[in-house]
């Protein structure tokens, strides 16, 4: 009996190890977004920080953002910037009229939603969270997530 719960045991722990190795967070954007775009931490910088309203072909960037989560954490660390610094960026920006900030949504799956039908869209989720999604394109890997 102990025999058989260690090896139970033992395969969930695998299992779990095994799945959560397989998360790993991702920006995507609509496939409208032109495929020559550079996106490198300065490009994502500048397009969450609302630096950057429109792509490379003049097309406006909708910019999708989580309420919470691992990914959201994972994104603005990669991005070197915490939640309450971007706040006071996009309430700043709100404030003088120069930009609306950006679209706060519940979910990876609203994210992903989202974005597949908005052109010139952006946003972050976990891998796993896209699946076959014919109008999204996954265009950088966050570097130190699993």
């Amino acid at each position: 009996m102990k025999t058989h719960f260690f090896i139970a045991f033992l395969v969930t722990g695998i299992v779990l190890l095994t799945c959560s190795s397989l998360a790993q967070t991702v920006v995507i954007v609509n496939t409208s977004v032109p495929s020559s775009t550079s996106f490198d931490v300065d490009e994502l910088l500048d397009v969450y920080t609302l630096n950057k309203a429109h792509w490379e072909d003049g097309s406006r960037i909708t910019v999708f953002d989580l309420k919470r989560g691992k990914s959201k954490a994972a994104f603005y660390e990669y991005i070197g910037m915490s939640e309450e610094e971007l706040q006071r960026i996009w309430l700043r920006k709100q404030f003088t009229g120069r930009a609306r900030p950006p679209r706060s949504l519940s979910s990876e799956e609203e994210i992903v939603e989202r974005v597949g039908r908005t052109p010139g869209a952006i946003g972050y989720v976990q891998n796993q969270s896209v699946k076959n999604n014919r109008n999204v394109r996954v265009v950088a890997k966050i570097k130190g997530t699993k």
